[in-house]
């Protein structure tokens, strides 16, 4: 047992350290430096409704035949940096994280598609993301381009306050050599993800001087807006940002706008409520009808299921497939049983 835990009274979390209680088990994210640990719902009542007892009420409370799990508990907690160990005149200069979010971007993030018949106006279309303060832009397009198109498409985001770009791309059956890729990604120092799907294999393409920027393939054919609303592990983001948002706005499409491939302004371009065109109205027009800022404020505490789940403030969320007709229901592509601590089968 840790010295610690003999000379000290009581024990204090990290405050970027923070329990999340599911219906079976639970997880303490560290939002700081981005990672989680299982933990049992008897410690999560520890850490978050008995964090001023002394060590030795703990024990007292829970009883000799309990002491040793209890120590097994504080052992981990301690060697993981979740908590340390301080007296009880100390354990108020530790106040919790202020988890409240906000952002001086009306729009933070966004999403345009491109399908064979689209014809945007992508300069005017960057120029009014820019003035709503847009800071990262997904472009998804779904037939054949070549790399020349995208770049010259990229090229308009220069002079933006973008910092994040994406970009999904089919497969250029054209290009034959890894430089023509590093060529592409590095004419944008803005592109932190590219994506080429309909690839013969799936693989990731190494490059130690673009370490910003992942280039992937993908076996997958993303050949229209209905592959995305996918809840995966592999989509968990764990910050404080994200972290943060996520207790009251949705994880996906807070503060979000999107340009389906036909031109129409959608919270999302799988979703089938339509705002204008953005041939005839401008992004700021529809932002400012109530009606379609009404999904932003839907978060996992509100979601059937959901708030049930340890993940709900790491996960993303889907309002395009939900499982029922209920507006409250999870999302129709998550597999994960949270009463049954289970990633099911599809």
């Amino acid at each position: 047992m840790s010295n610690q835990l003999l000379d000290k009274s009581h024990f204090k979390l990290y405050a970027n350290c923070i329990p999340v209680k599911g219906a079976s088990r639970s997880i303490i994210c560290d939002i700081q430096r981005g990672r989680y640990n299982f933990i049992t719902n008897d410690l999560y009542e520890i850490l978050s409704e008995q964090s001023d007892l002394s060590i030795n009420d703990i024990f007292s409370f829970y009883g000799a035949e309990n002491k040793e799990i209890l120590e097994e508990y504080f052992h981990f907690l301690s060697s993981e940096e979740y908590i340390f160990f301080c007296e009880f005149e100390e354990l108020g200069l530790f106040p919790k994280l202020d988890l409240h979010w906000e952002s001086p971007s009306i729009i933070t993030n966004a999403i345009i598609d491109v399908g064979i018949d689209s014809n945007h106006n992508f300069p005017d279309i960057f120029i009014q993301l820019e003035d709503l303060g847009c800071k990262a832009l997904q472009l998804r397009f779904f037939t054949e381009t070549t790399l020349n198109e995208v770049s010259e498409i990229l090229a308009f985001t220069e002079s933006s306050s973008i910092t994040s770009l994406e970009v999904i791309i089919p497969y250029p059956i054209k290009v034959t050599t890894k430089q023509e890729y590093i060529s592409f990604a590095s004419s944008n120092l803005r592109l932190s993800l590219v994506i080429f799907h309909s690839a013969p294999q799936n693989s990731v393409l190494e490059n130690e001087s673009l370490p910003c920027t992942y280039i992937l393939f993908t076996e997958d054919q993303i050949n229209d807006e209905y592959h995305c609303g996918v809840i995966s592990k592999s989509y968990f983001t764990l910050n404080i940002e994200s972290f943060s948002e996520a207790q009251l706005f949705n994880s996906c499409l807070n503060r979000k706008i999107s340009i389906d491939k036909s031109g129409n302004i959608k919270n999302c371009p799988s979703m089938s409520l339509s705002y204008g065109n953005i041939k005839f109205q401008t992004l700021k027009e529809v932002i400012r009808m109530k009606e379609f800022k009404k999904v932003w404020s839907i978060n996992k505490n509100q979601i059937n299921i959901c708030k049930d789940c340890e993940f709900r403030y790491i996960c993303t969320d889907c309002r395009a497939f939900i499982s029922t007709i209920d507006v409250l229901s999870k999302p129709a592509k998550c597999n994960y049983n949270p009463y049954l601590e289970t990633w099911e089968e599809k």
